[in-house]
């Protein structure tokens, strides 16, 4: 539904691009903030593999599409085909907004953005923090961007494929020297010592229809943490999340993160301001969407 409630001449079309994409929450969003701004536009799902992601990006552009956003596998790979690249999202080395240019398409990144707001909501604080992140993808790329640039003192990268993990622990470890990276496989979380750690779990699992999954299932792995989080937002509360309560830690899913980072990839989109009052009522409106289907 458009931002006039009619679809007309002057409507944009905007959308969401990955693979799979039935999960999304993105439309929701968007529509929602389009409807309450009164901004003309449609913002829909595209279900576009890997081998179509070139041709794909060239099809929206001569349709016009005026943005979209970029989700799994497609926020590494899209940087190769963007007219230009923000500095943030080559920094972080993945794109999840498109914008379009005169002959193609801008990449940003509001991942980074959207999750440190999250955590402000919470109350938590990554400066001088030791940061767990698990998995070393698009998302961990944003998150280990923002550890980084707020400070922590340490981030340790645990990744089933070690050397995903090793070549982000280095890209990021330049950036931000005063920072120790370090990475591992998935079973480092073993050599952690003392408790306190600050984990984020950035992969898929754990996501509809795989909700009965943890990267890690071993109830000592989270003993050591004092807050888990999960960018995973359907269901609300994760397998992860789960063992994490049980022992006491502090815990919160992703959909946080999903809203602050469309509230700005909404702004990128559409050159307009989204006030606190918008977003409220736009995470109002999630969660009820997402009781529905639980």
């Amino acid at each position: 539904m458009s931002g006039s409630e009619m679809i007309g001449g002057n409507t944009c079309l905007c959308g969401v691009m990955g693979d799979p994409i039935a999960h999304t929450l993105s439309p929701a969003i968007h529509n929602y903030l389009a409807k309450t701004l009164g901004v003309d536009s449609v913002y829909v799902p595209f279900h576009v593999k890997k081998e179509d992601l070139k041709d794909a990006l060239r099809g929206a552009h001569g349709l016009g599409i005026k943005g979209m956003n970029v989700t799994v596998p497609h926020k590494q790979a899209v940087m190769d085909y963007l007219e230009y690249l923000d500095r943030d999202a080559a920094e972080i080395g993945a794109v999840n907004t498109l914008v379009k240019g005169e002959t193609g398409y801008r990449g940003y990144n509001t991942d980074w953005r959207g999750l440190g707001q999250a955590l402000a909501w919470e109350g938590v604080s990554l400066t001088g923090a030791h940061v767990v992140i698990l998995g070393a993808g698009g998302a961990a790329n944003a998150v280990a961007y923002l550890c980084g640039y707020e400070g922590a003192s340490h981030v340790t990268i645990l990744n089933r494929t070690l050397q995903k993990a090793r070549i982000l622990a280095e890209r990021m470890a330049e950036k931000f020297p005063d920072t120790v990276f370090s990475s591992d496989g998935i079973l480092g979380w073993k050599k952690l010592t003392g408790t306190g750690y600050l984990c984020i779990q950035t992969t898929s699992w754990g996501m509809r229809p795989n909700e009965g999954k943890a990267v890690i299932e071993d109830e000592e792995f989270y003993q050591k943490l004092a807050v888990a989080a999960d960018i995973v937002f359907s269901p609300l509360e994760t397998k992860y999340m789960k063992l994490a309560a049980a022992a006491g830690v502090k815990t919160f899913n992703g959909l946080n993160m999903l809203l602050l980072q469309a509230v700005w990839a909404f702004e990128l989109m559409h050159g307009v301001k989204v006030t606190e009052e918008i977003i409220t009522g736009a995470r109002a409106y999630l969660k009820e969407i997402l009781k529905d289907e639980a």
